[in-house]
């Protein structure tokens, strides 16, 4: 598996789970469509606005490995098509881990609770 995907808000979240092919995804993502990355989870985390958004992606970076320069533009393409398929079919996996990473993330900022101020002098509250 390398994409593992997530709601998040009005946007989706693409965890990156093959660590060959991360920076590759992160630079490409980027190019293509100004993708914002989160490096503290996975391989990084990829933000895009939709799924269709994400199927773009996946398919310039196909066209851009399937080129051949004595191929027509619609050959690469069809190709490039097939090759998304199956990395949809059996390399994208759907689970909404964003909600428990905020989750994780607010149970673990409540582990460091302020405590009240306690005046040292607390005769001089009186």
């Amino acid at each position: 598996m390398k994409y593992l995907i997530s709601n998040y808000g009005t946007n989706i979240a693409v965890g990156l789970m093959d660590k060959e092919t991360a920076e590759e995804d992160i630079n490409l993502s980027h190019n293509f469509h100004n993708t914002y990355v989160n490096n503290n989870y996975y391989n990084g985390v990829l933000s895009f606005r939709s799924l269709a958004q994400f199927y773009r992606f996946l398919l310039n970076k196909e066209y851009l490995t399937s080129w051949q320069p004595n191929k027509t533009f619609r050959e690469v393409l069809s190709r490039a098509k097939k090759k998304v398929q199956i990395t949809l079919d059996k390399e994208v996996k759907y689970a909404n881990f964003m909600p428990q990473i905020y989750q994780h993330e607010i149970a673990r900022q409540h582990q460091y609770k302020v405590h009240e101020f306690v005046s040292p002098n607390k005769d001089d509250e009186e």
